[in-house]
């Protein structure tokens, strides 16, 4: 994987160029039929998103994909503006591979996966991630900073709950869930319920079994610290 990445607008601008070009269209072509579909956009504006600058949301997203269809006389998905092998800034904290994007783009959902976080130079982490602490990583060995990080995103009131009893922050608390069971807290609470039974019988269990999840996290974190 390339080691830079770019912004969404420019992951998007880029490829609006490409896709004109590749279809032999000029910009005031696909400005003309932006307009039509109810953009004021003039050849500038399209230029300027060509080089990202120019900010685009969702519904601009849709209505560029259809007016470079209509200008080039060829099908363009919304997943096309997001072609590349190189990653997205989405945030100041999370970066995500453009096959992710694309993934979402399409109906999947959005749940980040190893892999879907670039493996980003250590300088480049320490920008924008927390690093693991040497006690974190012994509570999962097996994770990378990038893993942990993903770990953390799936963690939420179920691991902050059990975190003020333990101790612990709500990441420390999905990072010894991932390295005990290698799911967080509130997943394995999921999986031992199960889906039989009715919805009050469920949530009696639930709770029961959150109990007994966070004694055995209480056991690890002893063998843990202990070690």
């Amino acid at each position: 994987m390339e080691s830079h990445g770019r912004s969404f607008r420019q992951a998007v601008g880029e490829n609006a160029r490409r896709i004109r070009e590749e279809g032999d269209a000029r910009q005031d072509d696909v400005a003309a039929q932006a307009r039509a579909l109810g953009l004021s956009w003039t050849r500038s504006k399209l230029a300027a998103l060509e080089r990202g600058d120019k900010a685009i949301d969702l519904p601009e997203m849709v209505l560029l994909a259809a007016a470079l269809s209509q200008a080039t006389d060829a099908p363009v998905r919304l997943s096309d503006l997001l072609e590349g092998d190189d990653w997205v800034q989405l945030s100041g904290k999370t970066p995500l591979t453009r096959a992710a994007l694309r993934r979402f783009l399409v109906g999947e959902t959005v749940v980040f996966e190893a892999g879907d976080v670039p493996r980003l130079p250590i300088d480049r982490l320490r920008d924008g991630l927390q690093a693991l602490t040497d006690r974190e990583a012994a509570f999962a060995p097996d994770l990378t900073w990038v893993d942990g990080v993903l770990v953390e995103a799936r963690a939420g009131e179920v691991e902050q709950r059990a975190g003020r009893t333990l101790g612990l922050s709500k990441r420390e608390v999905a990072l010894l869930s991932w390295g005990l069971w290698g799911r967080t807290l509130a997943e394995e609470r999921d999986f031992r319920v199960g889906d039989e039974g009715s919805a009050a019988t469920r949530s009696a269990r639930r709770g029961q079994t959150t109990r007994r999840l966070i004694e055995e996290l209480r056991t690890q974190l002893t063998e843990v610290d202990v070690g």
